[in-house]
Order: C-alpha cells, then sequence, then structure tokens
C-alpha cells in the first residue's frame, strides 16, 4: 500500500513539473484604459489643439485626489486614462484643466466600472459604463468625445 501511495505521489509530481506554466513573464496585460477627447461645447474645437488648455496643466485624480496616471496623445490630442481596478463599480474620477494664465478652469466628472476575467496567466480588466454626467458626450472611433 505504500508503495502504490508513493508511485501515485511520484506520478503526481512529475505530471505537475511537466505541466508547467505556458505563460511567459513578458506576456504581460495590458492595463485597462479608456481614451478622451475634449473639445469647447461653443466652437466645437479640441480645446488642447485651440490652445485653451495644455498637456501640462492636466490633473486626473480619484474623489480622495489620489493621481490617475494618464498619458497625453499629442497625435490625437486625446489623453489616454489608465484609472484604478480596485473596485468593480461606482468608481468616479475627476479631469480637472486649470490654465492660470488665462484663469480658465474645467473640471470633468467620470464615472466608470471595471470588469476582470481571469485567464491562465494572469487577470485582464477592462473599463466599462463610462459616463460623464455633468457633460455632453459621445462615443466615437474608441475615443469619448466630451464637450465642456
Amino acid at each position: 500500500m505504500k508503495r502504490i501511495l508513493s508511485f501515485f505521489l511520484i506520478i503526481l509530481m512529475i505530471f505537475s513539473v511537466s505541466c508547467s506554466s505556458n505563460c511567459n513573464e513578458g506576456d504581460q496585460p495590458t492595463p485597462a484604459s479608456f481614451f478622451v477627447e475634449i473639445i469647447d461645447e461653443t466652437t466645437g474645437e479640441n480645446v488642447f489643439e485651440n490652445a485653451t488648455y495644455t498637456a501640462q496643466q492636466i490633473t486626473i485624480q480619484d474623489l480622495d485626489e489620489v493621481a490617475i496616471p494618464f498619458k497625453f496623445i499629442e497625435s490625437l490630442n486625446s489623453i489616454q486614462i489608465f484609472p484604478s481596478e480596485g473596485e468593480s463599480i461606482g468608481n468616479t474620477l475627476v479631469i480637472k484643466l486649470n490654465n492660470e494664465t488665462s484663469m480658465q478652469t474645467d473640471e470633468i466628472n467620470v464615472n466608470y466600472d471595471v470588469s476582470s476575467s481571469a485567464g491562465e496567466c494572469f487577470t485582464t480588466y477592462k473599463i466599462e459604463n463610462i459616463l460623464f454626467p455633468n457633460n455632453q458626450s459621445e462615443l466615437a472611433e474608441a475615443i469619448f468625445v466630451v464637450k465642456i
């Protein structure tokens, strides 16, 4: 009986070693994000193209004023936002634009949810149900166009 048990333990160990993960260290998921273009409600112009604001005048924070990472994409004059993936529903962040020279400021509230999908190697996250409750917006070619 001990030999049979030992044999099964050895087979189990060999099986677990031989079925090593197919995951590569370099295969990491891209962080969940979404894109925002901000346009002037009156003129319809992108506020970065018409120099109302510059990329350096953008701040994005959660409601606890913790900075949310983002990337300004010059070729599109849009912002790629990488929100927190911590909570699944009811998340809010604020895009703040502040031109100290012209004394113009704008704030855009963004509500969103996060879904997750566990794979063999890692969990991927997706930002969903993105809403701009105080601004008109539309989704055009995977970019949220928001009017201020």
